[in-house]
């Protein structure tokens, strides 16, 4: 199994060298952002002017055999680990499909997408038509991809997709729902100058 694991991440490594080769789109891991694997729950809050996904982070247990599961209820009362993703200055935002199960039919499977990750897109198709659908703008204003990022987060049975200048990654320990209220009023408050600029 380790045999073949190495030969995966080197043929996923050779992907991204030859698309970047090329100049072609390509999917990089961002290793600090991760989350429980089998139950993420990600949930996504968007305003337009602001983005939030919080989801469960992974929480081993020392105790686990392997014989059982670990049901998560999102209405649940108890603390939990979460983890909590801004996404800074968000132009789009794409949430539902496709799966783990279907994943290796997204356009970057072979160019460096790995299921239960979350990753960077490099030369991305999608920041280039975004721009040419604005340059019709009057106060249009070029160079989307040295000011905005394309952000893969592909979780168990959603795949979230974000176009945004930056994001934050939060640790939260608290109930779901608490965590939820949390985010919800920071949706409705103002954004911060520095949030909130324009990317004509």
């Amino acid at each position: 199994m380790d045999s073949e694991l190495s030969a995966m991440c080197a043929w996923r490594e050779a992907t991204r060298k030859a698309s970047k080769a090329r100049g072609e789109e390509y999917a990089t891991v961002l290793p600090d952002i991760g989350w429980d694997v089998g139950a993420p729950m990600p949930h996504v809050f968007s305003s337009g002017h602001q983005a939030f996904v919080l989801f469960h982070l992974a929480q081993p247990s020392p105790d686990w055999d392997g014989t059982w599961i670990r049901v998560v209820d999102p209405a649940d009362p108890a603390p939990a680990a979460l983890g909590l993703i801004e996404f800074v200055r968000p132009h789009s935002v794409k949430f539902g499909g496709p799966n783990d199960e279907v994943l290796h039919g997204h356009p970057l499977s072979e160019r460096g997408l790995e299921a239960y990750r979350a990753h960077e897109v490099h030369n991305s198709r999608w920041i280039t038509e975004e721009e040419r659908i604005n340059s019709v703008h009057s106060n249009h204003q070029g160079g989307w991809h040295q000011r905005m990022h394309h952000y893969v987060l592909a979780f168990h049975d959603e795949t979230l997709e974000c176009l945004a200048a930056d994001l934050r990654l939060e640790r939260l320990t608290c109930a779901f729902p608490e965590a939820v209220a949390q985010v919800a009023a920071r949706l409705v408050a103002l954004p911060s100058d520095d949030d909130a600029e324009p990317e004509d």
